[in-house]
């Protein structure tokens, strides 16, 4: 228990999360503003339906994707494969890939949580609203959870060239602009 103390401290502790930050940051804005370009392309033509609620829905449905991958796009350049100046350019788009592949899986991760938490409803019999104490069907969960994990392989797909464009900007920042320390990650120990 100490050692996995110690190890926790010495992992919030380390250099680059500002700038690893606002990347994942940019990727959440970039990509709510690409789900809001395409809600709003996609009803250009339908005048007279209530766009002001598709719009919110829009956003939050684009932040319920985006957020979590942003979270784990951040935790990668951040924790486990930071992208230092030194790297060359095979190397920084791996570590992109890298990015990619765990914000989709904390995408996936939200995801099916959310499925399976759907998955609890109350009783559909008559005197089910009487009791309205939710109970654990199972009828939405198996569902629920591969349909999270086929959406996470189309964010992964779908993401993967913004992931390695963002890896890419981040690389030639830190060119510009060196670390004061060294930056190394879970996969460089």
């Amino acid at each position: 228990m100490v050692a996995m103390t110690v190890t926790m401290k010495q992992l919030v502790r380390r250099h680059g999360a500002f700038v690893s930050g606002i990347t994942g940051i940019a990727i959440v804005v970039v990509l709510v503003a690409q789900e809001m370009v395409q809600t709003a392309t996609s009803f250009l033509s339908a005048a007279g339906q209530d766009l002001p609620n598709v719009f919110i829905l829009s956003i939050g449905f684009a932040l319920l994707r985006a957020i979590p991958f942003g979270i784990g796009f951040f935790l990668s350049l951040w924790l486990v494969a930071p992208i230092a100046e030194e790297l060359r350019v095979p190397h920084v788009i791996t570590r992109a890939i890298l990015a990619t592949g765990i914000g989709s899986t904390v995408t996936f991760i939200v995801i099916a949580v959310l499925a399976v938490i759907a998955s609890f409803s109350s009783d559909a019999s008559i005197f089910g609203s009487s009791f309205p104490f939710p109970r654990f069907d199972g009828s939405g969960a198996g569902q629920g959870v591969l349909s999270a994990l086929v959406g996470a392989i189309n964010v992964f797909l779908m993401r993967l060239p913004l992931g390695v464009l963002a890896g890419l900007l981040l690389w030639i920042w830190r060119k510009d602009h060196p670390p004061k320390r060294p930056l190394e990650g879970i996969i460089d120990l």
